[in-house]
């Protein structure tokens, strides 16, 4: 924000010829960047050579977040511009435009360039050192959701290694039920087998033994009847 302020009021203050500059800074100035950039494009159709006017048109492109054409417009300003010095700026810009996109392996490559062409840059090393402390916390965190990540699926894992188990048990615990059940038609098969049959018969066939049981219970009688008569003869005295 320091660099990107200073250089665009540089340019105001030296009262650049082209017109559509001095709307192209108003318009930064107020915030429009997308027509400030559309501005600069115009004055540097003008004025392709004029450095200034590449660089801000890549401080308007980083502001709108279009890191790829701000990068373009940094590297333009650099092939134009020969003091090292000035080529730090651009790289500063770009470092801290990947810093606010948490792009932060990118611009720790652009501070330490910014550093390389101007070790004095106080803003460039305090930017460099932030850069690495995001970089780092960046990690951590990325670090931490994956080892959350990691334990969550562990114990999912578990979990269901668990609910397996416990099914298993269940199914073992009714298993002796349903062999019981399996085996209770047989035994009742058993039972069957060991009631009496009952005999069929005719009619005639039942008539028949009845008669032969009434027969038999007539001798019965009639054997008893005669044991007695003996018994009662056998006793008498023969005078």
């Amino acid at each position: 924000m320091k660099r990107f302020a200073l250089f665009l009021a540089f340019i105001f203050l030296t009262g650049a010829s082209l017109n559509d500059a001095r709307k192209a800074n108003q318009a930064y100035e107020n915030g429009n960047y997308e027509e400030a950039a559309e501005l600069y494009r115009a004055a540097i159709a003008e004025d392709p050579e004029n450095p200034k006017l590449h660089f801000n048109l890549g401080n308007a492109l980083a502001k709108m977040g279009n890191a790829e054409q701000a990068e373009a417009a940094y590297s333009r300003y650099k092939s134009l511009v020969e003091n090292p010095a000035d080529e730090s700026m651009a790289d500063y810009n770009t470092g801290k435009m990947l810093t606010d996109m948490e792009q932060y392996d990118q611009a720790l490559n652009y501070f330490r360039e910014a550093l390389r062409n101007n070790p004095d840059d106080e803003d460039a090393r305090h930017n460099y050192e932030l850069a690495l402390r995001k970089q780092q916390e960046q990690q951590e965190n990325e670090q931490q959701q994956s080892d959350s990540d990691q334990n969550q699926d562990q114990e999912n894992e578990e979990n269901q290694n668990s609910q397996n188990d416990q099914n298993q048990q269940n199914q073992d615990q009714n298993q002796p039920q349903n062999d019981n059940q399996q085996q209770n038609p047989q035994d009742q098969q058993g039972e069957d087998q060991q009631q009496p049959i009952p005999i069929d018969m005719t009619e005639e066939e039942a008539e028949n033994i009845l008669d032969a049981l009434k027969q038999l219970e007539r001798e019965l009688l009639e054997n008893r009847k005669k044991e007695s008569t003996q018994a009662q003869s056998g006793n008498e005295k023969d005078w």
